[in-house]
């Protein structure tokens, strides 16, 4: 018989590695390399404890994008993880591009709740016209735990909810619990190195960066991720 995941003792070990690794961060590179240690950790466990059958039942893709419309919580490291990744992987004019769809998206959805940003169906500034997601290697965990059995059934949902209609969207539930176990126990474990746990939009916190290399000293400094 499988032994059941011990999910309180995966928390522990994610805030273990927020205590080695991004509390010793300084600069978005340094935020980078950890956050991308500690999604190696989730996505090497979910890997270890899906199985081939419920791998096979994620359609998710690339080129589909449906979800890609929804308002997605980051928290400030993750922030600045896709803030080293657009300086390293892009070009000035890539750079220059980007900082124009993110100040348009910004405009559109600042004020938005979850309802208001569906209804509104506004892309993700990272998200191409071909669909393919601009910062995959480096999305943010709520990205990550978001997964369907049938890409028909996120459209229709998506529809939906503009209409004041629900639509259940069948998910594998243990990846979207691994994945918002990680994002609770990287807040947890920056509060208990007194920064700010708390999230922000994921437009809004990449903005703020973006536009203040300050922000980042600030936030080192104990002060609030950006509300807006």
């Amino acid at each position: 018989m499988t032994e059941p995941f011990d999910l309180d003792a995966y928390r522990q070990h994610i805030e273990g590695e927020v205590e080695t690794t991004l509390s010793l961060a300084r600069t978005p590179r340094d935020f980078m390399l950890g956050m991308q240690r500690i999604c190696d950790v989730a996505e090497q466990t979910l890997a270890e404890n899906m199985d081939a059958a419920e791998r096979r039942h994620i359609a998710c893709a690339a080129g589909c994008g449906t979800c890609c419309v929804v308002n997605v919580a980051v928290l400030f490291p993750e922030a600045a993880s896709i803030v080293a990744y657009v300086q390293q992987t892009l070009d000035v004019a890539e750079r220059e591009s980007l900082t124009q769809r993110l100040e348009t998206v910004y405009r559109k959805v600042q004020w938005l709740d979850d309802e208001e940003r569906i209804v509104l169906r506004q892309p993700c500034a990272f998200l191409s016209d071909q669909g393919l997601c601009g910062i995959y290697p480096v999305r943010p965990l709520i990205c990550r735990s978001m997964t369907s059995t049938d890409p028909e059934d996120c459209r229709e949902a998506i529809a939906l909810k503009s209409l004041g209609e629900e639509k259940t969207v069948q998910v594998n539930l243990f990846q979207k619990t691994l994945m918002d176990t990680t994002f609770l126990a990287v807040g947890s474990g920056l509060r208990k190195r007194n920064l700010d746990g708390r999230s922000a939009k994921l437009t809004v916190a990449v903005k703020a960066l973006l536009d203040s290399p300050r922000a980042l000293q600030h936030f080192l400094d104990g002060g609030a991720v950006p509300a807006g």
